[in-house]
């Protein structure tokens, strides 16, 4: 059968994401024999008009959409990706008549209702590997039993264990990397599924589980050796959600890059609970070029209210050493969840002044979504009705805070060069991320950005491409 793969994200803040989702899946499907297609509407500034292109060109029998996110995840700029999700099936439909499986992390979120919303005719909830080349097979009469993770329009649930897949080896054939790191500056590799912590606000183990699969290291330094002597990439991202857990497995990959004598650069999130000297300093002769700590807060009571697994004193502890070992480290804050208020507010500025970091990223509010616990206390405080879709963008901002968090953030980050507030333009647009990289910088943006010599509101402009 001839598929057709679509990646419909369109965001490029703060720079275009390699589909390794798809990766994974065209692999499965070109081991069964199947002919297989790849568009990623990131990469064009007509989506509507290279979406016909495709099927003429290659009449496909089968459209396949990864949606990855169902929005841009910024307060107060929020933009919702499903209105254009609705489109892309609507013309996949009018255009050849093609049964149009949808699936992705986004997707996985909310199946139901995200089928019933945009109209595709089946939906993978979870891991896809496996189930879509097990529908071809039952589209094509080869085979009538029900399939996990697999909801359909018509029918509804079919059945849902969200087993987990085994992974190993992306296939990059189809969705060819070069563009990505050319306009991105780094290339993502995964190297475990699953999380056994619980932030109250996480999806990690909703779509991935609980349980931690790791791949094996050997894999791992293969495929590093193949991005970087195919596609001559010497610049990699770690998209696991945390790297450094386990510990041993973060030594062990480290080591294994060093002694086969790898020359690449690369980041990752850690957490300071798992971040030690002896671990810092394997890092940084591996080739990692920065880190990427996603605290959330600067406060004591914060941390705990968020469920974090982590102290104060870890993330002190964790700044002092990147310091020590000569590693560009940044701070990822979630301000305004619950419990927050003037107190511990200030208590994350000042805490980010004390500690030092090359750059803090902040957002404002959390994203609410479905199956968290973070959507259970919205609704216990009011912040949500029972009723409320949260396939599209709501936001937990405590009350105390609701009407002043972002004339008090707008003025606090001015006040500091190396803060980055999307929601509010603070040091960051699109264009002037997409300015930078034409100056073939490699790596997360933060870096430099950090070292600017005054903070800037709205710079370059901020005018996205339709």
């Amino acid at each position: 059968m001839k598929v057709l793969l679509i990646s419909v994200n369109r965001e490029r803040m703060p720079y275009p994401v390699y589909p390794l989702g798809l990766a994974y899946i065209s692999g499965d499907l070109l081991k069964y024999g199947h002919q297989v297609y790849g568009l990623d509407l990131c990469l064009t500034d007509h989506p509507k008009k290279e979406i016909i292109r495709s099927i003429e060109d290659k009449k496909p029998d089968l459209i396949g959409l990864s949606l990855r996110n169902l929005d841009n995840l910024t307060y107060p700029d929020s933009i919702s990706y499903l209105k254009e999700a609705k489109d892309i099936v609507e013309i996949c439909h009018k255009k050849g008549d093609l049964p149009v499986v949808i699936g992705g992390s986004g997707f996985s979120l909310s199946p139901k209702k995200i089928l019933t919303e945009i109209k595709a005719d089946y939906g993978i909830v979870g891991e896809g590997e496996g189930v879509l080349s097990a529908l071809i097979r039952r589209i094509e009469g080869k085979n009538d039993s029900y399939l996990d993770n697999l909801i359909s329009f018509e029918d509804g649930l079919l059945k849902k264990s969200l087993k987990a897949s085994s992974f190993d080896l992306p296939d990059r054939r189809v969705f060819n990397p070069i563009p990505y790191f050319e306009q991105g500056g780094m290339i993502n590799i995964q190297t475990k599924r699953g999380c056994p912590f619980s932030c109250i606000y996480c999806t990690y183990p909703i779509i991935e589980g609980k349980n931690l699969r790791l791949r094996e290291i050997s894999s791992i330094i293969y495929e590093i050796k193949m991005i970087t002597t195919s596609f001559s990439i010497d610049y990699i991202y770690f998209v696991d959600d945390i790297f450094n857990f386990p510990p041993d497995y973060a030594k062990s990959l480290c080591k294994a890059i060093i002694n086969e004598g790898i020359k690449i650069r690369w980041t990752g999130f850690v957490n300071p609970a798992f971040f030690d000297e002896e671990l810092a300093t394997y890092m940084k002769k591996a080739g990692c070029a920065g880190l990427e700590f996603g605290i959330d807060s600067g406060d004591e009571i914060m941390l705990k209210n968020l469920n974090k697994r982590f102290s104060i004193e870890d993330i002190l502890k964790a700044s002092h050493i990147c310091k020590k070992v000569g590693l560009p480290f940044a701070y990822y804050l979630i301000l305004g969840g619950p419990g927050e208020n003037h107190k511990t507010l200030k208590n994350s500025f000042i805490m980010m002044d004390k500690l030092t970091p090359t750059a803090v990223i902040a957002m404002v509010g959390i994203r609410i979504y479905p199956g968290t616990k973070l959507a259970e206390k919205a609704y216990h405080d009011g912040i949500i009705k029972k009723n409320d879709d949260l396939i599209y963008p709501k936001f937990y901002i405590s009350k105390e805070l609701k009407d002043e968090i972002i004339p008090i953030i707008y003025e606090e980050a001015m006040k500091r060069r190396n803060w980055i507030v999307p929601g509010l333009k603070i040091n960051i647009t699109q264009n002037m991320m997409e300015m930078i990289r034409r100056f073939k910088i490699k790596g997360p943006l933060w870096d430099l950005i950090g070292k600017m010599k005054r903070p800037r509101i709205n710079p370059l402009g901020n005018e996205r491409k339709k």
